[in-house]
């Protein structure tokens, strides 16, 4: 038996080899002179499992494999060759080699019509019966709604034009302007109804496209065209309807093939092509003969995720404490519906009593008291032994703590303020300082973001199907209150007397007539009492070195009274003290800013102690500051720290 054993062995150890040897002749066949020369001559010697990898492969998945050498893999106690990678797709002819998926997609994933976990009928559900859920998505709505939107230049147009015209960012403005003044009209136009079909607001619209995103986080836009292959309008459509399919590598399919399915009543009802280009220059032409024009649809998710085609909402986020919610709601609901405590007990020791007698005189003692509230404000005789017990009612049962920590789990996955959802806080300082740092958290956290998002889909829509320029951006402007208009203001005259802005800057900013003359397009610095231009200040030599200029130089050491003033009308001082005195300026400034929170704080006011500016500047400041801080307080509050300001 040894023997024969020995015998079979070594029958196994010659046909593994002769194996091994085949496969490796193979592929050092397939490989052409230019891939071995690429790989430094070497050819990766398939192992033992060579042969099994083969029938793993799929027809044209031939893959040749990287050198693995003997001095990266071959030391002894080492890591092992790598195994010889087997393809599920066809190789490129360029490299020899497939190439990567983008992740470990469900097999027949194009075949499953209800791949999406939760579902899609969760999310709805959630959206529509939890309140908490759907008053957070009414407020996010809301916010976005209440903004004033339009189309303008975007900052990278302006800024070329700056540096091709050779002009401020006043009047490169109004060079872009009336380079796209039609185009901007048009595009507004446009938007004021973009569903025509439907004849709905930009209002209207962009509450279903925001709904579908808080709940789906999925926006699919399917675009109308009249008989004249002309865009009419943009529809939303219901995002749990599409399907979303995947090429091989897991992407999403590019045209002619179809990149989505509707599916309706369980069976794909249609397919739709995406854009034949996902970054940079949208695709706005028809397919090979035009007949591809109307099957594209456009699918926006704002959570992108590698593993999934599909979202992340914020729906979808909340579900563990929306269940909890929900199943709270129905024990408080129960309580009063289907409750089986009773509200008084009472407890005998008699031993006369059984269970019958017993239930007589629960019978009777009920109906005498049921419906009758006089009768229940009589005093009532017991008889010996029994003893009344009060059951604890819910309301001394319910605490309010854990629904308000449930309703701030939800509100954060909107950033919603919880505030705004009625959580007023009972500890800490709280009152407006607090609803000012969580307005402000939830901005810059959320609605921002948000914003920014949908100004990208509305420029991506734009560009693929209306032929929007580049160069034009959709905007989203806050109205803001009267606050915030003090506020914006003050940092204006901050950014103007420091020199970060001009005049003109300003005015475009704000939408008013810019200034014909050529101040206006210049940086200045106010020290003091003060106004220099920072134009000209420094010249540079031929040698790169910055001096003084002649202008400014002239008037070292002159009178104040008698210094010279240039053609333009420019103020100019010694460079020694110009550039010290606007940092002082810039800190006095900073120091008011501090002072002015403090004083809103604590509700009192008093004027600031300003060194720098003039007695004007100084008044206007302070007028300004106090009227911001008496638009924080009560009425009562505000008369008495006016009644105090003007003594």
């Amino acid at each position: 038996m040894a023997i024969l054993g020995g015998r079979r062995k070594a029958r196994e150890a010659e046909l593994a080899k002769a194996v091994a040897d085949a496969t490796a002749d193979a592929v050092t066949k397939a490989m052409t002179p230019a891939m071995v020369a690429a790989q430094g001559g070497s050819v990766a010697t398939p192992r033992q499992v060579a042969g099994m990898q083969e029938l793993l492969q799929t027809p044209g998945s031939a893959a040749i494999p990287l050198p693995r050498l003997p001095e990266t893999f071959g030391s002894q106690m080492g890591p092992g060759d790598p195994l010889l990678a087997a393809p599920l797709d066809v190789v490129d002819p360029a490299t020899g080699r497939a190439l990567p998926r983008r992740y470990e997609y469900q097999v027949a994933h194009n075949l499953n019509l209800n791949d999406r976990l939760p579902g899609w009928a969760v999310l709805r559900a959630l959206a529509e019966q939890c309140d908490v859920i759907h008053r957070c998505i009414e407020i996010r709505v809301a916010e976005m709604v209440g903004m004033e939107w339009g189309f303008t230049i975007s900052d990278h147009a302006i800024s070329e034009i700056m540096q091709r015209e050779n002009v401020g960012h006043a009047q490169a403005s109004k060079i872009a302007r009336a380079q796209f003044g039609e185009e901007l009209d048009r595009l507004m136009m446009f938007w004021e109804n973009p569903a025509p079909e439907a004849d709905v607001t930009f209002a209207e619209w962009l509450t279903e496209a925001l709904y579908q995103h808080y709940v789906f986080d999925g926006l699919a836009i399917y675009p109308r065209y009249n008989l004249g292959r002309d865009v009419i309008g943009f529809e939303v459509i219901d995002t749990p309807t599409i399907k979303v399919l995947l090429d091989n590598r897991g992407a999403r399919p590019q045209p002619p093939a179809p990149a989505y399915q509707q599916i309706l009543w369980g069976f794909p009802r249609g397919e739709y092509q995406a854009s034949a280009e996902s970054d940079g220059e949208f695709y706005s032409a028809e397919g090979g003969s035009g007949q591809f024009i109307k099957d594209q649809l456009s699918y926006f998710v704002r959570n992108k995720r590698t593993w999934t085609p599909y979202g992340l909402s914020a729906v979808e986020q909340s579900i563990p404490a929306a269940m909890i919610y929900l199943e709270r709601q129905n024990w408080l609901k129960a309580e009063y519906s289907e409750g089986t405590m009773p509200v008084t007990y009472f407890r005998t020791d008699s031993d006369e009593l059984d269970h019958v007698k017993l239930a007589n005189f629960e019978r009777m003692w009920n109906d005498r008291m049921t419906g009758s509230t006089a009768e229940r404000h009589r005093h009532k005789v017991l008889p010996r032994g029994f003893d009344p017990i009060f059951a604890p009612s819910v309301d001394e049962r319910y605490k309010s703590d854990y629904d308000e920590h449930l309703l701030k789990q939800i509100a954060s996955k909107f950033g919603v303020q919880p505030t705004q959802l009625g959580v007023i806080p009972r500890t800490g300082l709280g009152g407006k300082g607090q609803m000012q740092g969580e307005q402000d958290q939830a901005e810059t956290m959320s609605q921002k973001p948000t914003e920014q998002w949908f100004i990208d889909v509305v420029n991506a829509l734009g560009r693929r199907y209306l032929g929007q320029d580049r160069s034009i951006t959709f905007v989203l402007n806050s109205a803001g209150n009267a606050t915030q208009a003090v506020q914006q203001a003050q940092a204006n005259q901050i950014s103007l007397s420091s020199g970060q802005k001009t005049l003109n800057t300003v005015q475009g900013e704000l939408g008013q007539p810019l200034y014909d003359m050529p101040e206006a397009d210049e940086p200045f610095i106010v020290a003091g009492n003060q106004v220099i231009f920072i134009k000209g200040l420094l010249d540079e030599n031929g040698n790169g070195q910055v001096s003084q200029s002649e202008a400014v130089a002239n008037n070292v050491g002159q009178d104040p009274d008698d210094a010279g003033t240039q053609a333009t009308g420019e103020v100019v001082q010694p460079v020694q003290n110009a550039v010290p005195d606007a940092a002082k300026m810039a800190s006095e400034l900073a120091q008011f800013q501090s002072f002015v929170a403090k004083r809103r704080k604590s509700g009192r006011w008093r004027d600031f102690h300003f060194e720098l500016l003039d007695e004007a500047q100084a008044a206007t400041l302070n007028a300004e500051a106090a009227k911001s801080v008496a638009a924080d307080l009560p009425k009562a509050d505000a008369r008495k720290m006016y009644r105090a300001h003007n003594v």
